[in-house]
């Protein structure tokens, strides 16, 4: 069965109050000092199943450190609106084994990482809303290339032309990564990673990134997209309302239907049965042919009798 690619691509922005450290710690369920002093602390998550960097042939081995590899990398933005890091987020089909999982993860990432990015990676499976496992791997990616050892002064701009109004395209080449990993792993699963529209299927909700979650749970306001699928969570839900009520009185009026069909049934006269009628016929046929034929013909007898003549004679 094909189904949906469930893949999400964000930025962690200092304008909207993203913060590559904090979202580091929440990929590998672990803790992180601020450039405020704050600490954040995601130790206690359980539903971490692996977190590892990769990074380029020839980079240096801090950047397996998490802490010491996004410290460095916010510290090259001097940008009070800067963007701190690239985000993606891949669903991980629940047909794929768990034992698959890192291993999808790592091959995923290469795309990344042949580009000349570091990649950290995260795999997590929390419960989703229908009470099954939802498996997915969080992507973090730095924004400059590291040379000489350190990130470069200057931002790859030459990167901007992977994502930017070529989103469909990567999406494309996700899926087509996450479906040749399947046949070679001869796992039976397939994405498309046309949109719902595209397919003729219902809209799907809109997947927000993680820092939005962030940003709620840091002021208490949501953000205006954040708003919007609320609404739009609100709009689905009364449509499916509406549409099982409707059901429900389709099969309220069927069942009307058979009521009054069986009570026709009941009421209404029987028709004769086949041999029944035959008799009816042969009866009423030999009814017309004695009235034709089998009336016996009367002689015509004189009321009034003629008496005998006396002899003539002497």
């Amino acid at each position: 069965m094909v189904s949906s690619l469930g893949f999400d691509m964000g930025l962690v922005q200092r304008s909207r109050g993203g913060d590559a450290l904090r979202h580091s710690a929440y990929v590998c369920g672990g803790s992180a000092r601020l450039a405020n002093r704050s600490v954040v602390d995601f130790s206690t998550r359980n539903d971490v199943v692996a977190a590892f960097v990769m990074g380029p042939e020839g980079a240096p081995a801090w950047i397996a450190d998490c802490s010491q590899l996004w410290k460095r990398a916010v510290a090259a933005e001097k940008r009070a609106n800067a963007q701190e890091a690239r985000l993606f987020e891949l669903t991980i089909p629940r047909s794929i084994p768990k034992e698959y999982w890192e291993e999808l993860a790592r091959h995923v990432a290469r795309a990344f990482v042949a580009e000349g990015m570091v990649v950290q990676v995260g795999i997590h499976c929390p419960l989703a809303s229908d009470g099954d496992i939802n498996p997915h791997a969080h992507f973090m990616a730095t924004m400059r290339e590291i040379v000489d050892g350190e990130f470069s002064p200057t931002k790859a701009r030459h990167w901007n032309k992977i994502f930017h109004g070529a989103a469909k395209a990567f999406r494309a080449k996700i899926a087509e990564m996450l479906n040749n990993f399947c046949r070679m792993k001869g796992v039976d699963c397939q994405v498309d990673a046309r949109s719902n529209v595209a397919r003729g299927l219902p809209p799907a909700e809109v997947r927000l990134p993680h820092w939005h979650t962030l940003h709620y749970k840091r002021t208490g306001q949501k953000t205006k997209s954040m708003e919007q699928r609320d609404k739009e969570r609100a709009a689905r839900a009364e449509v499916a309302r509406l549409e099982e009520e409707c059901r429900k009185l389709e099969r309220d009026l069927e069942e009307a239907r058979e009521d009054a069909r069986l009570a026709s049934a009941v009421y209404a006269p029987s028709a004769p049965s086949p041999k029944m009628a035959t008799a009816v016929r042969n009866a009423a046929k030999q009814a017309r042919q004695q009235e034709t034929f089998g009336t016996p013909m009367m002689a015509q007898v004189s009321t009034d009798p003629v008496l005998p003549r006396p002899h003539s004679g002497p």
